[in-house]
């Protein structure tokens, strides 16, 4: 959700940095690259705050939560056309988030998408968070879908391994071009920039169903 569907990275970046500024904590680009963007809450804060005690970290956790629930974050620009495509294609997708229900909630009211995925999985739907397969692979079984024939697109290192070792093929999208690196097939600034979405081409398609398409497409080949 967060940086795929809206554009937060900033927001996420300024409440746990600012909190655990609060707390003495200095924060580094490094560490909000590997253990803030595409993690659990629940991960980051026992990696920032692991010697602190149970009900402390608890109250820092709300602390970061409220930052980030009223927060109004503008969608990725694109992605409300590329959902609509994908629905006008009759084609089922889900939104899979290390956020929390109320969140999410939050932000899908915002933008009038309350009913746009065909499920939801958040990290309360999953004993283990990204980079672990987990969160894909049920989003895959709720959308009665194999996990191959499912195309993910993620912002975060941990997302990319997550989707990859689902089994998923994964786009990447933002400016961290390294996201190949950890297995995204491509990347691209945002959604605007992606290729054409054709639903039910003539020729080779991921799914049978669609295939992505367009002169800077850097997409390894998809088989039928």
């Amino acid at each position: 959700m967060d940086g795929v569907l809206i554009q937060s990275r900033e927001t996420i970046e300024d409440a746990w940095t600012r909190i655990a500024c609060s707390y003495g904590i200095e924060v580094s680009h490094a560490f909000i690259r590997d253990h803030i963007h595409g993690r659990s809450g629940e991960y980051t804060l026992l990696t920032l705050f692991g010697e602190f005690d149970p009900v402390q970290r608890r109250r820092i956790k709300e602390q970061v939560d409220a930052i980030e629930e009223i927060a109004a974050c503008p969608l990725v620009p694109g992605v409300a056309t590329l959902i609509a495509q994908l629905r006008n294609g009759g084609i089922s997708s889900a939104l899979v988030t290390s956020s929390w229900p109320a969140r999410i909630a939050h932000v899908l009211q915002q933008h009038d998408m309350e009913n746009v995925f065909d499920c939801v999985i958040s990290r309360e739907d999953v004993e283990r968070g990204k980079p672990a397969p987990d969160c894909y692979r049920l989003a895959a079984q709720r959308l009665s879908r194999p996990i191959h024939e499912c195309l993910v697109f993620e912002d975060s290192v941990s997302g990319v391994q997550s989707a990859v070792r689902s089994g998923a093929l994964c786009i990447g999208i933002g400016d961290d071009l390294t996201l190949v690196d950890h297995g995204a097939t491509a990347v691209y600034a945002d959604f605007e920039s992606l290729p054409i979405l054709q639903t039910r081409a003539s020729h080779p398609t991921f799914d049978g169903r669609m295939l992505l398409v367009g002169i800077n497409a850097s997409l390894k080949s998809i088989a039928p």
